[in-house]
């Protein structure tokens, strides 16, 4: 009997089951792997743009620093480096919650800051221990959220300030169309 006989049609040539199966990259399976990222991302944005009490971000920062251990736990191959990376970040993210609590703590709050500045000044703190978080666990993905959320600081004072100021604008429009309107109409 020859070889093509005895073989099944639907079995692989030999080279073929030798060769590792290629992944395919979906849009799936990237959102499934920078889904921590994307959630740390929207949760520091929406409490800024949203003005949340200090206890949302007194959550939300031992939620960063879990994600950030969790995630840069493959950076360290050894026992010990993941023990290290585990107790930097946890010192890392209390310190922060420290600062945030010694700032916003009842007496300090009413001297040093005013309604406004208040999620600005959490989202800067946060920020800065994303990206300090980020570098420590070798993550550039923590990092790029600590820069964006850095950089949205600026932006969102804008926004929250931009209300008055497309008031002020539409109010100016319509006085200026008003009066051109009311020439017009004396004209003709």
């Amino acid at each position: 009997m020859s070889a093509s006989v005895t073989q099944s049609p639907t079995a692989a040539p030999p080279e073929a089951a030798a060769r590792p199966k290629a992944r395919r990259f979906t849009i799936g399976r990237w959102l499934l792997h920078e889904l921590p990222y994307i959630a740390m991302l929207v949760a520091g944005l929406s409490g800024a743009l949203l003005h949340l009490p200090v206890s949302y971000w007194l959550i939300l920062v031992p939620a960063f620093g879990l994600i950030t251990i969790v995630a840069g736990w493959n950076s360290f191959p050894t026992a010990l480096g993941r023990l290290s990376h585990m107790w930097t970040q946890v010192f890392t993210w209390a310190a922060l919650m420290f600062a945030i609590y010694v700032l916003y703590s009842s007496g300090t709050q009413v001297t040093l800051l005013n309604a406004n500045a208040n999620p600005q000044v959490i989202m800067t703190l946060v920020a800065l221990g994303t990206f300090i978080g980020g570098v420590q666990a070798r993550l550039w993905q923590t990092c790029a959220v600590g820069i964006v959320l850095f950089l949205a600081v600026p932006s969102i004072t804008l926004i929250h300030q931009s209300a008055l100021l497309l008031v002020g604008i539409s109010v100016v429009i319509v006085i200026i169309g008003g009066l051109t309107w009311s020439v017009s109409e004396r004209r003709g």
